[in-house]
């Protein structure tokens, strides 16, 4: 949606390799075994800056973290694209989101606080970095 084909194309692979070869999508032998990587994650968030919608206003969700009206609206769009999202036992997709999120969380674990003992202001400081870091991802 955001006009990257080649992107778009490797992604594509990635989802027959995985949905088949991969137990469908339990393992990742697109990249394990194939090396077939995407660069980043893309999101809905991403794709509406793509289309010229501004950030809006910033805040901070409670479980979900930082984030701007943009963004968030994206989260929704995100929601509905997820096929995890259409499973019929809402403890599935409970579990699956539950782990995915505690295991991000722990590669990240001391990030927050360092920022926050190095700011001044530690609000402004990780709204500025959440800012420039999405500034980031929309570029690439």
């Amino acid at each position: 949606m955001q006009g990257k084909g080649d992107d778009a194309g490797k992604e594509f692979g990635r989802f027959m390799v995985n949905s088949t070869w991969g137990i469908l999508g339990v393992t990742d032998p697109a990249k394990d075994r194939l090396g077939l990587e995407v660069r980043d994650d893309e999101d809905m968030g991403q794709t509406l800056s793509v289309y010229g919608v501004g950030n809006g206003f910033y805040i901070v969700w409670p479980f979900w973290g930082p984030s701007t009206l943009r963004d968030s609206v994206g989260l929704t769009g995100d929601q509905f694209l997820n096929p995890l999202t259409y499973l019929r036992r809402w403890e599935i997709y409970t579990g699956i989101y539950t782990l995915r999120v505690t295991n991000d969380y722990s590669l990240n674990l001391g990030e927050y606080e360092s920022l926050k003992s190095s700011a001044v202001e530690p609000y402004t400081a990780l709204r500025d970095a959440y800012l420039q870091y999405r500034a980031k991802q929309i570029r690439e």
